[in-house]
């Protein structure tokens, strides 16, 4: 776990909009060789949920909420140099969020996670129509497709896309997650064929270990950014 006192540091930088202090912060994390999957959940996406919950009590703006996810997104970019440095194995996972849904933070966690782990990660990012989905798993034959729901309004659309998908590909197998999986109104996952909802990357390193004998990697090295 990250300190409490770091992890509210980071926070009242993001609020501030303060880029450098945010990457300051992580830095020192990564110079300190904490792990990668801890600075994703307990800093990145535990202070996002955080801002999140102002934004809907009104303490927060809409304003202040995109500039915290574009930092956060900087900082991603920042540690995709050691994300992507470790051996690769023959396994390709497709991430994508689903049509209409601009929240993308938690897709690229999961892609780049996913690819930490040796994978090979086609990340196409927010607001992906069905159709072009289908288009691009029909050409890379991936082991996996990821979609991530933010908003629940949009669960009919990733559910239309995992049926597109299944339409030219019936095995294909799904992970999907999001915050719109908490809304009081889910739909069954367990009614859905070859699908898998992961809650977090515990759920998630659990999965691959189980299904597709991925040896969960973690960092064991400092790195200079």
């Amino acid at each position: 776990m990250i300190p409490q006192s770091i992890y509210f540091h980071y926070l009242s930088a993001l609020l501030d909009g303060n880029k450098y202090e945010c990457i300051s912060i992580v830095e020192k994390l990564l110079e300190d060789d904490v792990p990668i999957k801890s600075i994703y959940v307990d800093l990145i996406q535990r202070s996002m949920y955080r801002i999140g919950h102002l934004w809907e009590r009104q303490r927060a703006s809409v304003a202040s909420e995109h500039l915290a996810t574009k930092i956060s997104d900087n900082i991603l970019s920042m540690m995709y140099p050691e994300i992507s440095s470790g051996p690769k194995c023959a396994r390709t996972i497709v991430v994508t969020c689903a049509d209409k849904e601009f929240h993308e933070l938690g897709a690229r966690i999961i892609s780049d996670y996913i690819e930490f782990q040796g994978w090979n990660s086609y990340y196409l990012g927010a607001c992906t129509p069905k159709e072009e989905l289908a288009k691009i798993v029909v050409e890379k034959q991936p082991d996996l497709v990821g979609v991530s729901v933010n908003l629940y309004m949009n669960m009919p659309r990733m559910l239309k896309m995992i049926e597109e998908i299944h339409s030219y590909i019936p095995h294909q197998q799904f992970i999907i997650g999001g915050q719109a999986f908490t809304h009081e109104k889910i739909v069954k996952i367990e009614d859905l064929d070859n699908v898998t909802y992961i809650p977090s990357l515990d759920h998630l390193e659990n999965f691959l270990s189980v299904n597709f004998d991925t040896v969960i990697r973690e960092r064991v090295h400092d790195v200079n950014i």
